[in-house]
């Protein structure tokens, strides 16, 4: 199973992604959102400028998308980079570490199952 990884590079993300691998799936890609808000409801900034060099050293590609951070409107940007990692990498699951948020858990999971 190919999956990605929605990565902040925070430790939420990055445990995601290694527990991903230990159960055995195929991470062929890391999704980073990049957002001008910094108090962003969908996207932890903290952490979000390093994970280029992660995934370098992570040996995995990075799909990066740009969002200004509106309410709502960055959920669109989002759609935009699962499309892009569905598309390139032939992903067909999606991996986040929005672990203690019905928010955030809810619109990702939505998003993925319109693109399904």
């Amino acid at each position: 199973m190919k999956i990605a990884v929605l990565f902040s590079g925070g430790k939420d993300s990055c445990y995601s992604a290694y527990l991903a691998k230990k159960k055995g799936y195929e991470l062929v890609c890391l999704i980073t959102v990049y957002s001008d808000n910094q108090e962003s409801y969908m996207f932890h900034t903290p952490s979000v400028k390093k994970t280029k060099k992660q995934a370098e050293v992570m040996n995995l590609p990075l799909v990066i998308q740009k969002t200004k951070g509106e309410k709502e409107e960055e959920l669109k940007d989002l759609k935009n980079a699962i499309s892009i990692a569905k598309e390139k990498y032939g992903i067909n699951t999606l991996v986040t570490g929005a672990l203690h948020s019905e928010y955030q858990a809810s619109r990702i999971q939505k998003i993925w199952t319109r693109l399904e």
